[in-house]
């Protein structure tokens, strides 16, 4: 009996190690990967945060989703509070934006913890492999720093996956309903994949059922009374978002995407993994299936819309990654190598397969795709702030094309903002009359330095993303040539 509660006891503690062990590294990982300035897509700065910059400070600029309102309001409003104690902390500094993005981060954690209560369910091994894949894997790292409905969305997903099964208590149930139902209003269109999981794991259970719904429903009541909050007709921005966006076309306007983006966007990113995840995903179906066809029902959903990006088949990719880890448990223990091991299951063997998952991220990690292609660098944004916190700075021009760089919610100054082409009667070579607005400008580096601005004031950034301010005496007067380039009046004129 004493043998028995020693091995027991000794069993919990290498777990908490293992666990705790795993969760510093993630965290370690994320603050790695953390830049309050980096931008993934211009929802996050334009939709989210700057939304919650107009709310918080007064000022910002208002996109056409929500001139149309074809969004919730939803992220913005919990984007507010950290936004405002940041400032209340730390006036006039970055705390404002560093610590809405610290709250993101720290929900965009869930898949690693979610993934040991996952993998619990079939074995110790399988929990501890699975928390390290999504611990390390470098699209879990990236996604989960940078504020999109996609990633809170998965996140808010995988908490709830982990918290629903059989022998799940109504509390957790509940739980997993309102944490199902949030993640459906963070992004609708990941709402029937989920719902498909919840009755494929519900089936016929009428406690898990009434569970779901209890925790559901509220959600539903709350999404409702956030649009009301906000001078809307609850839940017409779904209805008013597929009118614009399918029916009257607007995602083909603003770049229509082939049937095949998806499978080329997956070699793109995953590369040579690609051989072997969908594998290792064959080899968890009999103890995964729900999630398997979730996420697979998940990419056919938005194999339908038009428009199309790889961020918004997250919850599919980060679901399959995590049923490729638990297979890979299981090949292990099915291969010649792994029956000749003396304990398959044992630390040794397990080390091994994370060392290997590791090997997998850190390869991807280093190449070009993540290096260079994909992840924007913070600093333009950067940049940007530090020379709209100089008080000689009366306006400031940057990059039109570029423009979700230079948001409010990045630069935090009510001062005026100029988005200028690169070609045209205006440009950042030659900005002519219209530099009258403004008496800075940043320009990329391996462009002339703009005409009537002598002033060199320094450049951020790296090869490809190289970004320099430039300077000229006098002041800012506005005038109609040069109102015409208003970063708001811009928007309003090319209707985006």
């Amino acid at each position: 009996m004493n043998g028995a509660m020693g091995e027991q006891s000794r069993q919990l503690g290498s777990s908490r190690l293992w666990f705790c062990g795993l969760l510093a590294l993630a965290v370690a990982l994320r603050i790695a990967a953390f830049d309050p300035y980096a931008t993934h897509h211009p929802d996050e700065t334009i939709q989210y945060l700057e939304q919650a910059h107009r709310i918080v400070f007064g000022y910002g600029v208002v996109p056409w989703e929500f001139r149309y309102f074809i969004r919730s309001w939803l992220i913005p409003l919990i984007l507010v509070p950290p936004m405002a104690l940041g400032e209340a902390i730390n006036p006039g500094g970055t705390l404002y934006l560093i610590l809405p993005r610290a709250m993101v981060t720290l929900i965009n954690l869930s898949p690693v913890v979610a993934a040991w209560f996952i993998g619990a369910r079939q074995s110790r091994q399988h929990a501890i492999v699975a928390m390290a894949v999504m611990a390390v894997w470098v699209e879990s790292v990236y996604f989960s720093v940078h504020i999109l409905s996609e990633s809170l969305a998965t996140s808010l997903f995988f908490a709830a996956a982990a918290l629903l099964h059989s022998k799940a208590t109504t509390r957790a149930l509940i739980a997993a309903g309102f944490l199902m139902g949030l993640a459906g209003l963070m992004r609708f269109q990941f709402a029937p994949a989920i719902a498909l999981y919840a009755a494929m794991v519900a089936g016929r259970d009428a406690r898990l059922w009434k569970g779901l719904l209890a925790g559901g429903l509220p959600v539903v009541l709350l999404g409702a009374a956030i649009d009301l909050a906000m001078g809307l007709t609850p839940y017409e921005w779904i209805l008013t978002n597929y009118r614009m966006n399918i029916g009257e076309g607007r995602m083909r306007e603003i770049g229509g995407i082939s049937h095949s983006h998806y499978l080329f966007a997956t070699v793109h990113f995953w590369k040579w993994a690609l051989l072997v995840i969908p594998v290792l995903v064959g080899l968890a179906w009999r103890q995964q299936r729900a999630l398997i066809i979730m996420a697979v029902a998940n990419i056919a959903v938005h194999q339908l819309i038009g428009h199309k990006e790889y961020r918004y088949l997250w919850l599919s990719m980060q679901t399959l990654l995590l049923i490729a880890a638990l297979g890979s448990v299981n090949a292990l223990r099915l291969t010649v190598g792994g029956r000749r091991l003396a304990n398959p299951e044992g630390p040794r063997s397990t080390l091994w397969l994370i060392a290997g998952w590791s090997a997998a991220s850190i390869l991807l990690a280093t190449s070009a795709i993540y290096r260079l292609d994909w992840r924007d660098s913070g600093d333009p944004a950067r940049l940007a702030a530090r020379a709209m916190k100089d008080r000689a700075v009366c306006g400031l021009g940057v990059p039109r094309r570029e423009y979700a760089l230079f948001g409010y919610a990045l630069l935090h100054r009510p001062k005026p903002i100029f988005l200028i082409p690169e070609e045209g009667a205006v440009t950042l070579a030659d900005p002519g009359k219209a530099a009258d607005g403004f008496n800075a400008m940043l320009a990329w580096a391996d462009r002339p330095q703009p005409v009537g601005f002598p002033i060199k004031a320094g450049c951020l950034g790296g090869a490809r993303d190289r970004i320099c301010l430039y300077r000229r005496p006098g002041g800012c007067s506005l005038d109609a040539t040069s109102r015409h380039y208003l970063y708001q009046e811009t928007l309003l004129r090319f209707d985006r």
